[in-house]
């Protein structure tokens, strides 16, 4: 894969340099037939100097590739060959990054944090520290546990009466994706200023647990090393990190991940092998009995993502997803595409919406793929990321909204 041979799946040491990324291309493949998607699936498995950001699942649904400048030439004659149409979304990936890390400037965010750009680890839990302070009687520090290097999985509880159910939030399993713990905080705004009716209401019928960064490993990886690293820090022999996303107790290691240490999908030596996942595991089981809803936020692929039937409530989910999305796209127009991992994304086992869904049964569990759609994947435009927070939380309170006509909240 594309970070093993920039990094031969990179040793726990900090690098001296940022790993660039010149002359790195992002492609959008579009398989039409059986046999694209086998050619493609090969690459996946075999080629280096490629990364599959979104792996091949079926025809007509698109694959993103990440290509090396000096395997370019090599990867358009492969796919000219056979017929499978591209298009390249990014010329120099370096560029794209170069941009988001121009506006990412360092502020002041211990009294007001801002949703036009990223947002750090550091920025988002001196706030949440602020918030407890300020808001002492609506908001709360938690922590799930720590990772694999030590730092604290840190997030918010905010309730304005007690005995309420649990409305869990999480985001920042993936390093690479910084778009949703923006938006997460986001949601974490607007609970706790009350200014919108519906947020007031929310914030006041539930009791909100959210953790924007289970990954704080990675994530600090990704700002000081290796922008587009996805996995947390944990060595696996000469490899480093597990695909955190894929390494839960649900059907662990049946799709869509990798059993290779070295691979961006590797799915860890076992269902909970690393110490983020095991933390967030416990920290739900201790407040299972109270757990009504669950979201997860992920970049990204622009879906709703609801868990594999048979489960109860499935047919009342993908209701409520697709009015929900309706009202998403209400501000910018921004279309989601609801249903199960296996209808409509990447079809992965392992994930943490089938494991809360089938371990513990609250009434609403889903995960959102933010956005895009491939055009620039975990690059998106710091310009895309306060319109994203808009219409998630538009999404999220409808939701509520659906799920309480249809009497399970």
């Amino acid at each position: 894969m594309l970070l093993k041979l920039i990094l031969f799946s990179v040793l726990p040491f900090v690098l001296a340099e940022k790993v660039r990324y010149d002359n790195y291309a992002l492609y959008k493949l579009y398989p039409s037939t059986e046999a694209h998607v086998d050619f493609l699936r090969d690459l996946y498995q075999k080629s280096d100097g490629l990364d599959f950001w979104v792996p091949p699942v079926r025809k007509d649904e698109y694959v993103s590739v990440v290509a090396s400048a000096e395997k370019r030439m090599e990867f358009e004659h492969s796919l000219k060959k056979r017929s499978v149409n591209y298009e390249v979304m990014l010329q120099d990936i370096q560029q794209a990054l170069d941009d988001q890390m121009t506006w990412r400037k360092k502020r002041d965010v211990r009294s007001e944090m801002y949703w036009t750009n990223y947002q750090t680890l550091e920025d988002i839990y001196n706030w949440f520290y602020y918030l407890a302070e300020i808001h002492s009687n609506i908001v709360s520090i938690i922590h799930a546990g720590t990772s694999y290097e030590g730092r604290n999985i840190t997030g918010v509880k905010i309730s304005r009466r007690s005995g309420r159910k649990i409305f869990m939030i999480e985001g920042g399993q993936i390093g690479a994706d910084w778009l949703s713990p923006t938006v997460a905080t986001y949601l974490v705004d607007q609970l706790v200023k009350g200014e919108d009716p519906e947020a007031l209401a929310a914030s006041q019928d539930f009791e909100w647990h959210i953790f924007p960064m289970v990954n704080p490993d990675g994530h600090e990886y990704t700002n000081d090393a290796v922008r587009l690293w996805a996995k947390n820090r944990r060595p696996t022999g000469s490899a480093v990190g597990v695909d955190l996303t894929k390494n839960w107790n649900s059907q662990w290691g049946v799709s869509g991940g990798s059993f290779r240490p070295g691979d961006q999908t590797y799915v860890g030596l076992g269902p909970f092998s690393e110490p983020e996942t095991r933390a967030m595991s416990r920290y739900i089981e201790g407040i299972s009995q109270n757990l009504i809803a669950l979201l997860s936020f992920r970049g990204y692929g622009q879906r709703f993502v609801i868990p594999a039937y048979p489960v109860s409530h499935h047919e009342i989910m993908i209701k409520i997803g697709r009015r929900a999305m309706g009202a998403l796209a209400v501000r910018y127009n921004t279309q989601y595409r609801v249903g199960t991992s296996r209808d409509v994304f990447d079809g992965a086992t392992g994930v943490i919406g089938d494991w809360v869904k089938f371990r513990f049964n609250p009434p609403i569990v889903a995960t959102y793929a933010l956005r895009d759609t491939g055009a620039w994947g975990y690059l998106l435009p710091v310009g895309q990321v306060q319109p994203t927070c808009e219409e998630t939380f538009d999404s999220v309170m409808s939701v509520i909204r659906e799920a309480k006509l249809a009497n399970v909240l």
